[in-house]
């Protein structure tokens, strides 16, 4: 199981200190300096609640304490700050970013608007794991899962290429549900919005972190139903929400469901372009992993509901290594599912 490793990797890297750095040259390069957090969509969601709250704490853990922004360059479900972070930031250890969890999938579909090798981005970390969920606005009608099967629910998403498109995507596939995808939305909020306007019944593929981050009270005060979730496993905090892997019939269809979700065991990841000096890269990882033990970021978390489990730079290679080993008649119905986009 991902998980289990990802905890002795984690107390490995906690015991060792992730490596010995060289403590002259770090202070002389990040000292004065700017480092640049880019999120790969607008405000208001997950990833830009986790890049924010890593932000504001972890210049103390660079040395040289350099200043911290959070830039939102959102696009194509963040396939847009992907390809710039590859491309064209800086390779010095000054830029990194989060852009959405299955971008990593989209060289493997053989999109050609995804100018990336995933394996070649220098992976830092991801804050946690969690699964995707499917949410309806309660006066919707839709309460479960079994109310999917059986009537039309029309989600919004992003796109394709996004959790929000893929996921429902997929679980029409494999589960039999009736879901009406709506794309074109800008991000998390215009995809709130729209569930409060009732123009859609709810969302896919959206985190619990994300929902509690962004919607708190929704919940609490039961606007909206959890459904299904959607990841690899169940979330502990979810013991009540069915698990559409539970669900699946046949092998192949598992092995296409495990192609969309995986991706939630690293579900809020940060990366550095490729070719980043090792010095730098070890500093950020250490940082990384470092900044998410502060006693300060934990209990603002905990304030803003976001959850803190991390996934080392380690595990994240491992999925990736596993998900582009999918037999390739897999890959060949992935990717003319995604070729509506």
């Amino acid at each position: 199981m991902l998980r289990p490793a990802r905890q002795i990797l984690m107390a490995a890297a906690l015991c060792m200190g992730l490596g010995a750095l060289p403590a002259q040259a770090d202070e002389d390069f990040y000292k004065g300096k700017q480092v640049t957090i880019l999120v790969g969509f607008t405000t208001g969601n997950g990833a830009d609640s986790y890049a924010r709250l890593i932000a504001r704490w972890i210049s103390k853990y660079i040395p040289g304490n350099p200043t911290v922004l959070v830039q939102n360059m959102p696009g194509s479900g963040s396939l847009t700050m992907a390809n710039f972070l590859y491309n064209v930031a800086p390779k010095d250890g000054t830029t990194f970013g989060i852009f959405n969890r299955n971008v990593p999938l989209e060289p493997l579909m053989g999109n050609a608007a995804a100018r990336f090798e995933p394996r070649k981005f220098t992976w830092i970390g991801s804050t946690n794991a969690e699964p995707s969920l499917c949410v309806s606005w309660n006066e919707s009608g839709i309460l479960s899962l079994d109310d999917m099967k059986k009537r039309e629910f029309a989600v919004a998403a992003t796109g394709i290429n996004a959790n929000s498109g893929l996921v429902p995507t997929v679980l029409n596939r494999v589960l039999g549900t009736k879901i009406k995808i709506i794309m074109g939305y800008p991000g998390g909020n215009e995809m709130n919005l729209a569930m409060e306007r009732r123009e859609v019944d709810g969302r896919c593929g959206w985190s619990r972190s994300s929902l509690m981050a962004s919607k708190p009270t929704w919940v609490s005060d039961k606007k909206v139903s959890l459904l299904v979730q959607a990841g690899l496993q169940k979330s502990p905090l979810m013991p009540d929400v069915p698990l559409a892997m539970d669900g699946v019939a046949n092998d192949k269809d598992r092995q296409l469901l495990k192609l969309a979700v995986a991706w939630d065991e690293m579900a809020w990841p940060f990366a550095l372009p490729p070719d980043v000096p090792a010095d730098r890269v070890r500093i950020l990882r250490k940082a990384f992993v470092d900044v998410l033990q502060d006693p300060e970021l934990k209990l603002q978390a905990q304030k803003e509901g976001l959850d803190i489990g991390p996934v080392l730079h380690e595990q994240i290679d491992q999925i990736l290594a596993d998900i582009y080993a999918t037999s390739p008649d897999v890959i060949a119905t992935m990717k003319g599912i995604m070729g509506s986009k």
